[in-house]
């Protein structure tokens, strides 16, 4: 606001204006605040009222300043993770500065969408460590040093926090290439696709638990994984039996294995089982209309096997889109007797599009950062699993990834700041952040917190970010 003198001769006044940008323009209209009086009179009555008037508008300016409202918005849903950080027990092994570079690492792509770097988000996360390229090389070269380290570490923490059949695990193959070209690694279930000349093509193993908690990985760049390796493996971990879990259909193994089948490629008996109305148990129903809307079935084959059959209206209509002849229903056929009907349904999906969780583009990696790469994705799969398992009460029931994910990505704390006063107000606060924070131990969540309380209750600090 500014002191202006406005009109002509003795009818000239003395005003208070501002000057206010006109939308969508460069240019500007004064707006007249306040008419103080004619000039020539109050001029007569206080010859240092121009002088008086300004420091009273530099005043008046400076008292709305601070009442203007600063907001600020800031996502917080990795204080899951940092609660579990330390616990876990990352910087022993890398060391304080390496574990919080690794931490913001495994935050961004939690964060995000598994397939960048670092996600430009327009909200970002609570004073989390920017890191630059350089540092983001660097940190996977010492990944790939502290890889077997590391494994260890989590799957120490592990042994604490999860009930794990420690004689079993199972394994799932993918295989990958990094294109130097174009920059970007991409993975498939099988190794079913064209080499490029620009291709680095490897495999990689993937052991975990019936929880889908990783136990360990694997990569094979200049070598084809093996029975013998499966043998090494064993004793390595000492475990004495591997599932081998695919997603390839129609693929049977001799023994040891969860694959998912064609109804095709089933005998003609076996569908008449399917398709009869009996033995199903149904998992949903509709509340009003008593419609089914999800069931499942257990039949046994030829003494050995034994074919779970799942089927969903959702996935039917999913189906019906994309005209592919599967009606709803989903095959998945075993040699395993001792497994039930959930335990194999819950496994299988811990395999789902596990590929897209190690996917990334724009980077110019050599085969150590690929190694790197790969660790970092891997602790980012044993967090997000360990989610998992919290939010179906230890395990029992199966809760999609994206549940966890939304825990991470979806919280968000306002902050406003009035005059020297700020006020902490958290949204969106997803169910599944709530309970995970009260299983972690973070405090409650309310509007109006102050700052020292939501530090507090989050483990974050805010660093006087508007004060």
């Amino acid at each position: 606001m500014y002191v202006a003198i406005t009109g002509k001769g003795k009818s000239r006044v003395i005003q208070f204006c501002e000057q206010h940008r006109i939308t969508k323009t460069n240019k500007k209209k004064t707006v007249v605040i306040k008419t103080i009086g004619n000039y020539q009179t109050l001029l007569k009555e206080n010859p240092n009222i121009i002088f008086e008037l300004k420091e009273e508008a530099k005043k008046i300016t400076e008292e709305k300043k601070k009442n203007i409202s600063k907001n600020t918005l800031f996502r917080f849903g990795h204080s899951l993770v940092h609660s579990l950080w330390k616990e876990i027990g990352v910087s022993k092994i890398l060391g304080e500065s390496l574990s919080k570079t690794l931490f913001s690492l495994v935050i961004y792509r939690l964060g995000s969408s598994y397939s960048t770097f670092l996600e430009n988000r327009k909200t970002p996360f609570l004073n989390l460590e920017s890191v630059s390229h350089p540092d983001f090389y660097e940190t996977l070269l010492e990944l790939e040093k502290k890889e077997k380290d590391l494994t260890e570490c989590f799957n120490k923490f592990f042994e604490k926090k999860v009930k794990r059949e420690n004689s079993l695990a199972y394994y799932y193959m993918s295989s990958y290439k990094y294109n130097s070209y174009w920059k970007v690694l991409y993975g498939f279930s099988s190794s079913d696709f064209q080499e490029v000349e620009e291709d680095l093509s490897f495999d990689m193993i993937l052991l975990f638990d019936s929880y889908g908690i990783p136990i360990s990985h694997q990569l094979f760049m200049k070598e084809k994984f093996s029975e013998n390796k499966l043998k090494e493996l064993k004793k390595i971990l000492k475990i004495s039996k591997f599932i081998l879990v695919s997603t390839q259909e129609g693929k049977l193994r001799d023994k040891s294995f969860i694959s998912p089948i064609l109804f095709e490629n089933l005998d003609f008996e076996i569908q008449k089982e399917i398709l009869k109305e009996t033995k199903w148990k149904v998992i949903e129903k509709d509340i009003k209309t008593d419609e089914v809307l999800e069931k499942d079935k257990i039949i046994d084959i030829d003494g050995n096997l034994k074919l779970y059959v799942y089927w969903a209206k959702k996935r039917a209509f999913k189906d019906y889109i994309e005209k592919n002849n599967r009606n709803g229903y989903i095959y998945i056929i075993t040699d395993e007797e001792t497994l039930e009907a959930q335990e194999i349904s819950n496994i299988f999906q811990y395999t789902w599009n596990i590929e897209d969780k190690f996917k990334i583009t724009d980077v110019d990696f050599s085969e150590k950062h690929l190694h790197g790469h790969f660790t970092l994705c891997y602790i980012c799969l044993c967090i997000i699993r360990y989610f998992q398992y919290l939010l179906g009460s230890d395990g029992k029931a199966f809760v999609p990834m994206i549940y966890a994910n939304k825990a991470i990505s979806n919280p968000m704390i306002f902050m406003e700041k009035k005059g020297n006063e700020l006020f902490l107000n958290p949204i969106h606060l997803t169910n599944s952040y709530l309970k995970l924070s009260k299983i972690l131990g973070l405090g409650e969540f309310s509007q109006g917190m102050s700052v020292e309380k939501f530090e507090k209750n989050s483990g974050l600090k805010i660093n006087n970010i508007l004060l």
